[in-house]
């Protein structure tokens, strides 16, 4: 299984309310177009991931999550990719095409080899708003939280709006290494452990980023709660906010929304306002046999 231990998509493809879980791609060579632990979205595919989990799947060579190949589209929205692995780049996601992740939590994944725990982007603009990228890993010096790079003629960009960006080891790497434009953009409002993701006004590069671990804090999938004295509250800039956070709580609920996919309740919200979105089945769940 050298594309998507779990699932492959040629089309259009919306998976929504889905649990992608413990899948395993193997490869006999390992080659840049192999991968997709979880999912493997094929060239000029359209992936729309909603209100899902991608986790805990196995890629033997590059995406442990998520591989996007080349003139794709992938949409992640109220979603969480969290303890994937690759024995190569990208622990969560490698994509090769352009993209929106919003409202979705990307924690704990895994590139063993090279740069990209949580993203490897090397062709086409990610979009990332009110998200958050925390606990993922890769190899000393390299990026354990966001990768965007350039091998090849082609440009690359990762803009980021209103996330948090945490305790990745490196947070961002930018390399070009090709004749290709590459950049990485902030449009403010963003909550950083470090100063590697292009700090702008409006920005905050903080010790401490607030958060909780993983867990179950209402909605279809895991999220990273907000502590009280977390710098992402009311850090998020209103013009991109959107209506509500991952689990479907109303923004704002203080001064201002929130950065990252989590909207911290108010005290009122709790106790006499709107009630905490509730916990909703995953939907169907898609296995295949772990192979060791």
């Amino acid at each position: 299984v050298q594309l998507g231990g779990g699932v492959l998509n040629n089309g259009t493809l919306t998976l929504d309310h889905v649990t992608v879980i413990s899948n395993t791609m193997t490869t006999d060579a390992g080659d840049f177009w192999q991968g997709g632990g979880g999912i493997y979205n094929g060239d000029g595919a359209t992936l729309n991931l909603v209100d899902s989990t991608v986790a805990d799947n196995l890629s033997g060579w590059t995406g442990g999550g998520l591989y996007s190949f080349f003139n794709t589209t992938t949409n992640i929205v109220r979603s969480t990719i969290s303890g994937n692995t690759s024995l190569d780049v990208a622990g969560g996601m490698r994509i090769l095409g352009n993209g929106e992740i919003v409202n979705s939590t990307i924690s704990g994944n895994t590139s063993t080899s090279w740069h990209g725990g949580a993203l490897f982007q090397t062709d086409g603009t990610m979009r990332i708003v009110n998200s958050t990228v925390a606990g993922n890993s890769a190899p000393e010096g390299t990026a354990g939280g966001i990768f965007v790079g350039t091998f090849t003629e082609s440009s690359a960009a990762v803009e980021l709006t209103n996330t948090i960006v945490a305790d990745n080891g490196v947070n961002c790497v930018v390399l070009v290494s090709g004749s290709g434009t590459v950049t990485l953009t902030s449009n403010g409002g963003n909550v950083a452990t470090d100063d590697t993701c292009a700090p702008v006004d409006g920005d905050q590069v903080v010790s401490d980023a607030g958060l909780e671990p993983l867990a179950a804090n209402g909605g279809p999938a895991l999220t990273h709660a907000l502590l009280a004295s977390s710098p992402a509250v009311d850090a998020a800039g209103a013009a991109a906010c959107p209506a509500t956070d991952q689990r479907g709580i109303t923004r704002p609920q203080g001064d201002a929304c929130d950065a990252g996919a989590f909207e911290l309740e108010t005290p009122t919200a709790i106790d006499g306002g709107e009630e905490p979105a509730a916990p909703r089945d995953a939907g169907f769940r898609i296995f295949l046999p772990t192979i060791r």
